[in-house]
């Protein structure tokens, strides 16, 4: 990766909120109460992308709404205390602060979700400052936004690099209208074929391709990345991982690749720096692991090239 850029400007738009995760002692039972232990720790898709791209050491802003009441308030300083520069988010007074509540089974993976961002309705067009976009080399944004305040956001980015983490298939086609001023796409399969029309990670990343977007990675769980651009395509494996906690995986994944971009990596050293990220990620029980830095990340991506 390139070694001229070691503290990129990224601006990141998007979800932020506490999440709850529940994490059974053994096996997961459907409709019963499962013994095991329950997480409290900073979440949201915004803002676990911009924490991970502050441990490794980039100059991130947040912009996002937070609620009013005392733990969005302990959400903002905690993102403050992680080295994200919160200036020019909002406050949506009289909304509660945004939750994400997740029951994990006993591999580590969703069992079950319900997520509460009413306080992101208030993230509207005209609320977003077009200071928080100056001198930015990349811009994230992710679709809990709805789809006028992502547009709004892409022109705002100006000449950065744009990346955009569709969040769910429910939420992606927030994203349809700005594909082609995407410099990379980061989507699972489901995402992806649901935001292309294609079918498989090749043919969604053709179309998505076609759509304009500059590089897609499609990502597989163990099965690895698509990763495709208008040179090349290939699968990337996915690194050994022992797997806690798939929440937050994605997001150090699309961090990722918002560092590869505004480091001026290659489309392949971009995939094997955002699966690195996510290995990472999966090995902890936070959303975002603290173990994450550039040395983690370079020593993790030396390991996984032998």
């Amino acid at each position: 990766m390139s070694a001229g850029v070691t503290r990129p400007r990224i601006t990141v738009v998007g979800g932020a909120n506490t999440d709850i995760i529940g994490l059974p002692a053994g096996r997961f039972a459907l409709r019963d109460s499962n013994p095991g232990h329950v997480r409290v720790s900073p979440g949201g898709v915004g803002r676990n992308i911009a924490e991970n791209l502050a441990r490794l050491g980039a100059d991130v802003r947040l912009v996002t709404s937070f609620g009013s009441d005392i733990e969005a308030r302990a959400l903002d300083q905690e993102c403050r205390r992680a080295g994200i520069d919160t200036s020019y988010s909002l406050v949506a007074e009289g909304s509660p602060g945004s939750r994400y509540l997740a029951v994990l089974d006993a591999g580590g993976d969703l069992a079950a979700a319900v997520s509460d961002m009413r306080a992101l309705a208030a993230l509207t067009p005209d609320a977003l400052d077009p200071a928080a976009f100056e001198g930015a080399a990349a811009v994230v944004l992710d679709t809990n936004l709805r789809a006028s305040t992502i547009a709004r956001a892409a022109e705002l980015a100006d000449s950065a690099l744009l990346v955009l983490d569709p969040v769910s298939t429910a939420k992606a086609p927030h994203a349809r209208p700005i594909l082609g001023r995407l410099a990379a796409l980061k989507a699972n399969l489901r995402e992806a074929e649901e935001l292309s029309g294609g079918a498989g990670p090749e043919g969604a990343a053709t179309r998505l391709l076609e759509a304009g977007v500059a590089r897609v990675f499609v990502t597989m769980g163990p099965d690895g990345v698509w990763c495709a651009d208008g040179h090349e395509s290939f699968v990337l494996p996915a690194p050994r991982a022992t797997v806690v906690n798939v929440t937050g995986a994605g997001d150090a994944f699309t961090a990722g690749v918002a560092w590869g971009l505004a480091t001026g990596a290659s489309l392949r050293e971009t995939a094997e720096a955002a699966s690195a990220l996510a290995a990472i990620a999966l090995e902890s029980e936070r959303t975002v692991s603290e173990s994450i830095s550039a040395e983690s990340l370079h020593v993790r991506m030396r390991e996984s090239a032998r």
